[in-house]
């Protein structure tokens, strides 16, 4: 079976979206070893909405031109710390060593950082099979310069729409699931209504995996994903 696997973090576990040329099918992990174990055997590409390949001093040359590429959404691209904040004991030491201090946002990610950089340690063959690629790049790529904001009636609306357009009827497992959630979620359902933004952020990078089938366009152009700080999007 042809796959295509999107995953992104929602709050407590990794939000799994699988596509195939046929349907999509949603899940939830609690890691990433856990989503590597699972799909390796089967996934084209995992893409994750996550830094991979870090730098050892200044900014990735990716998080600049994916803030440039999304202009005034640029804001929804973090800058991602270096290799020895994410490795640092606290926040405080991690802060130090970070080229530009260190913001909140990005100190909460630096443990799923250290997950998807583990399993890029531990398995040569996940070199070839997780990419990063960032879901606000995937949706700009595919819908144009008037997304609105994912936190919006209309942005919600409209990535909807996008999957469906660009996925057809196979995304349509998607959308009930994030309507069902939206409308009526209770505590003990592993994906909540806060987090379906999270369901359309994984399958816009299952979609993008399927549709691009290996043709990727990168951020910046000239990198290899397999060992540059890169960002894949939909191919031209």
């Amino acid at each position: 079976m042809e796959s295509h696997v999107g995953v992104d973090w929602a709050s407590g576990s990794w939000v799994v979206v699988e596509a195939t040329p046929e349907t999509t099918d949603i899940s939830t992990e609690p890691s990433l070893l856990n989503v590597w174990h699972e799909y390796r055997n089967r996934a084209n590409k995992i893409l994750v909405d996550i830094p991979v390949h870090l730098r050892h001093e200044g900014d990735r040359e990716c998080d600049q031109k994916a803030k440039d590429f999304l202009g005034s959404r640029g804001s929804t691209v973090f800058w991602t710390p270096n290799t020895d904040a994410v490795t640092a004991r606290d926040y405080d030491d991690a802060v130090t060593k970070n080229t530009r201090g260190l913001g909140s946002h990005s100190w909460g990610l630096i443990p799923r950082i250290r997950e998807v950089n583990t399993v890029l340690d531990e398995f040569d063959t996940a070199h070839e099979t997780i990419y990063e690629s960032h879901p606000e790049v995937c949706f700009k790529a595919y819908y144009g310069d008037d997304l609105p904001s994912k936190k919006s009636d209309a942005g919600f609306e409209t990535r909807k729409q996008c999957l469906i357009k660009h996925g057809d009827e196979s995304f349509q497992p998607v959308l009930d699931l994030v309507d069902e959630r939206r409308t009526n979620s209770q505590w003990h359902h592993r994906i909540q209504s806060g987090r379906v933004d999270d369901v359309l952020d994984a399958a816009i990078l299952a979609l993008t995996s399927r549709e691009s089938n290996g043709a990727y366009s990168t951020l910046p152009a000239d990198a290899d994903p397999t060992r540059d700080p890169s960002i894949v999007y939909p191919g031209n």
